[in-house]
């Protein structure tokens, strides 16, 4: 489990290499870190896999950022650093705002995005940016009510209430308000490249109407919306994800 030094800050990543000459690098949402994703993920044949921890989040060390475009300049250099010159970048909530703002700035290196619980706009409520500074236990109970769909296990959901505790709530702030500055509307027929965006039915966050939004402004879009399944998708129904993003894979390169 390797770390690399990106601009004097110590990046985490989780890292599978097969000798591919393509690469998915992984990027997490707000207050979150590459335990998001399945470990499935790690599975995926016919590409090097990097599950990366922003910033200040998971294993890294440095302080988080207060932007999209910030975490974007990191990702960025962090793909440079590590000489990835195909990439698909898969990115979960306020992950998927970084990569559709890297997609924007069209580096040769990006070939593909997969948008997890995605939006254009990833507004947060007011009360729950209040609720974090006044009475942060609530706010993360708030959170995971928000996050995971009606069948999602109850292990799973104690599991993250668990682990957002530990972390240092300004953290979370600074994630929310990243995202809350977010808005991509009318900007996304400027992406190029091929697209999967893939929604939960039953998210509250990023509801089915927000992927549908997407598919239907970025040209090379397609939606998969997984039944039962809350923000949290790729954690709560971990086949039927990968089930979603095999396939398309392969069909980039074919």
């Amino acid at each position: 489990m390797p770390f690399l030094t990106v601009n004097n800050e110590l990046l985490f990543f989780e890292w599978r290499s097969r000798g591919f000459s393509r690469d998915i690098v992984l990027i997490h949402g707000s207050g979150a870190d590459h335990s998001h994703w399945p470990r499935e993920v790690m599975e995926l044949p016919d590409y090097n896999i990097h599950i990366l921890d922003l910033p200040g989040h998971g294993r890294s060390i440095g302080p988080g950022r207060d932007s999209v475009a910030a975490y974007a300049d990191v990702v960025s250099e962090f793909v440079d650093r590590r000489g990835l010159t195909q990439v698909t970048l898969f990115g979960h909530s306020l992950g998927s705002a970084i990569v559709l703002t890297l997609a924007l700035r069209r580096p040769g290196w990006l070939k593909a995005l997969v948008l997890v619980g995605a939006g254009a706009r990833l507004k947060v409520l007011p009360a729950l940016l209040e609720q974090l500074e006044t009475d942060f236990p609530g706010a993360v109970e708030a959170i995971c009510q928000y996050l995971f769909g009606p069948e999602a296990a109850p292990t799973l959901v104690e599991a993250e209430k668990r682990r957002y505790l530990t972390v240092d709530w300004r953290l979370i702030r600074d994630d929310f308000l990243a995202c809350n500055q977010f808005d991509m509307m009318g900007r996304l027929g400027g992406i190029e490249m091929p697209t999967l965006v893939i929604t939960g039915a039953a998210d509250v966050l990023t509801p089915v109407k927000y992927g549908q939004y997407l598919k239907e402004q970025i040209p090379k879009a397609g939606l998969v919306v997984i039944p039962d399944a809350g923000h949290m998708v790729a954690r709560e129904k971990p086949q039927e994800f990968i089930q979603a993003v095999g396939p398309w894979l392969r069909a980039q390169f074919d």
